[in-house]
This record gives structure tokens, C-alpha cells and sequence, in this order.
């Protein structure tokens, strides 16, 4: 469980397990991270230990990469290039310690933050902050998180990977599925591959689900949980 979810363990929240499973796992999206796990059914029993030593390996690999590049770093500190290597090296690292070292995925988001920020310093690149926002979600820093969903989407509206990812925080964080739709049924209508498609829809259906089960509150379902965005679907 990441950091930024592992908070919303309390009585009332858990009506959205379902979906949240779901929205850490295919939804987490930026630039440089389009990778989308979706349960393909039973792991055999006799592959589980195969891929945990995969995945144990794989991580001590990539900390020896990071900490060679953290080096590096402190020598050319006004190299984009590698701060943005950096910082998508330390988010690598962190969907993998999820699994194998889930006391140092805070650290490790933490640190992609930190060389993301660092990449800002030189350009607002949309797809930079998506990256950076969605790794300090996953650090905890929802404060951060959302305030640079917000500028992104202010920056560039019709953001498929910050209307996505801005959804996952509000579902999340905010307990907010109603303003997550909103946002997803932005995205789906500038979706462009099939893939994209299939993946909105499957979040959709959830949310959809979700609603049903434990409708938002009285005047609370309509409103637009992203200033960028003055025409919220349905309006």
C-alpha cells in the first residue's frame, strides 16, 4: 500500500476498497510511468517466491543505479537530463520497494519529488509536474500533491495523465468520488488509444458502482472539484 492511501483505513472510507485497489495499481500515470497492472488471475503458487526474488533483485539493482546518480547529481546540479533520470529512477524505486522494502517507498517517492522539483526549477513542464505530483502523493505530501495537480490542470486543461492522476487524488485523499468522475469523464472524452479508453471506462464503472453503493451528500455530487475546468461533465 503506498503512502498516500495507507491513511484511509477508517470505518466509512472502506466502501471504496474496491475501486482504490484498482486506482493505485492502473492509475498511478505520469510521463515518464505508463505502466498498468491489472489482475490477470491466480499467480501460480510455484512462481510467487521466483518473482519476489525477481523484484528483491531488481531493487537492489536499482538502488545502486540511484545512488551512482545522486553523485552524479551533486557534481552537475544544473543538469536537467539527469535530474529527470534521477527523479524517474527514484520512482522506479519506489513501485518496487512497495513490494519488497515498504519502509523505504516513502523515502525513496520522496527523493523523486525532490529531483522533480529540481527539474521544474528550469521550465513548468505539464508532464514533469504531473510526475512530481503523483510521486508526492504517493510520499504522503498530499498538500503538495494536489496543489500541483491544480496548476497543471490550470496550465493545460485538456491534461489526460493530470485529469487521471488529479481523480485518483480526489478518490483517495479527498473521499471525493463524485469530483474524481468529473475529472475521468474529462479524460475519457480526449482518450486516444484504446488503451487509454479501456482504462477510463474500468475506473468509470467502479466510480459509477461506488456512488450507487453510498451516494455523495446533497449538493455536494455536482460541484467542480477543479477550478481549470468551469463546465463540469453533465453541466
Amino acid at each position: 500500500m503506498v503512502k498516500g492511501t495507507s491513511c484511509l483505513n477508517k470505518k466509512t472510507q472502506r466502501i471504496y476498497a474496491t475501486i482504490l485497489t484498482v486506482l493505485v495499481s492502473i492509475a498511478m500515470i505520469g510521463s515518464g510511468f505508463l505502466g498498468y497492472f491489472f489482475g490477470g488471475g491466480n499467480t501460480p503458487s510455484g512462481s510467487t517466491n521466483s518473482a519476489t526474488a525477481n523484484a528483491a533483485a531488481d531493487y537492489a539493482s536499482k538502488k545502486v543505479s540511484v545512488e551512482a546518480m545522486v553523485k552524479q547529481a551533486k557534481l552537475d546540479p544544473g543538469n536537467v537530463p539527469l535530474q529527470t533520470a534521477l527523479a524517474n529512477q527514484y520512482y522506479d524505486l519506489g513501485v518496487v520497494s512497495e513490494t519488497v522494502a515498504p519502509t523505504e517507498t516513502q523515502a525513496n517517492y520522496k527523493g523523486a519529488v525532490e529531483a522533480y522539483q529540481n527539474v521544474l526549477k528550469t521550465s513548468k513542464d505539464p508532464n514533469v509536474m504531473v510526475d512530481m505530483a503523483t510521486a508526492a502523493f504517493k510520499s504522503g505530501d498530499n498538500d503538495l500533491a494536489e496543489k500541483t495537480y491544480k496548476e497543471v490542470l490550470v496550465l493545460k486543461p485538456d491534461h489526460y495523465n493530470g485529469l487521471v492522476n488529479y481523480g485518483v487524488f480526489l478518490a483517495n485523499v479527498k473521499q471525493d468520488v463524485a469530483g474524481a468522475v468529473v475529472q475521468w469523464e474529462k479524460a475519457q472524452k480526449i482518450a486516444s488509444t484504446s488503451a487509454e479508453k479501456d482504462n477510463i471506462k474500468s475506473l468509470l464503472d467502479q466510480a459509477q458502482t461506488a456512488l450507487k453503493s453510498n451516494p455523495a451528500p446533497s449538493g455536494t455530487s455536482g460541484q467542480n472539484p477543479n477550478p481549470a475546468l468551469k463546465n463540469p461533465v453533465g453541466k
